[in-house]
């Protein structure tokens, strides 16, 4: 689970501040954060996934404070693609995974999983840089799932995702809090964040209410 209490992270460089009074997500919960560009939902989202530096206030996963966490518990997908576009998506999990310390046998694994809810495996030996955004946005999801984190972080789940795409996320996202991973997605998208989670709550000027 996350637990956020007196969150506030300030962010010198553009003129804003991130904060959250409380917020509570029990594992195997989607929690949504929505707001509009501008609002906060990237530097929040980087903050829990543990890449903005210190803060002040709490954040707990799993009762263990997040500079205190151990990295491969948290899954975070960014807006943008953080990728290497020169490596296949093989390489690129190989990569990955040896990060993590897990065995490159994890791959094959976990792309049967993926793939039986949404067909990646066409992309095993394409390079990344080939992808549309779609595909992309599919093989992100894929690798931060990739070493079984029990909290995923996500900033703009639909990016580049068509109707049929969506679907397949939808359905991948009730997969995975069935596998009691605790899940935070922030989005502008209001009425297809409402769609595939339990609780939400709104970002306004960097404030989460």
């Amino acid at each position: 689970m996350i637990k956020i209490k007196d969150l506030k992270k300030d962010f010198p460089k553009y003129g804003f501040s991130i904060e959250c009074r409380h917020l509570s997500v029990e594992s195997g919960t989607a929690a949504g954060i929505y707001g509009p560009a501008g609002s906060g939902k990237t530097l929040f989202t980087k903050t829990l996934a543990g890449l903005t530096g210190s803060y002040s206030g709490s954040v707990e996963i799993a009762s263990t404070e997040l500079k205190n966490t151990y990295r491969r518990k948290i899954g975070y997908l960014p807006f943008r693609n953080v990728l290497y576009g020169n490596l296949t998506l093989k390489e690129m999990s190989h990569y990955l995974l040896g990060q993590y310390k897990l065995k490159r046998e994890e791959f094959d694994l976990k792309l049967d999983w993926f793939s039986s809810l949404w067909n990646i495996s066409q992309f095993t030996n394409r390079r990344i840089a080939s992808l549309t955004d779609g595909q992309l946005q599919s093989v992100k999801f894929f690798t931060s799932l990739l070493h079984s984190p029990t909290v995923l972080i996500i900033d703009e789940p639909f990016n580049g995702l068509g109707t049929e795409s969506t679907d397949s996320f939808s359905a991948v996202f009730d997969d995975i809090r069935k596998k009691q991973v605790t899940v935070i997605a922030a989005s502008a998208n209001f009425d297809l964040l409402e769609k595939i989670v339990q609780i939400s709550t709104q970002i306004s000027n960097g404030k989460i209410e």
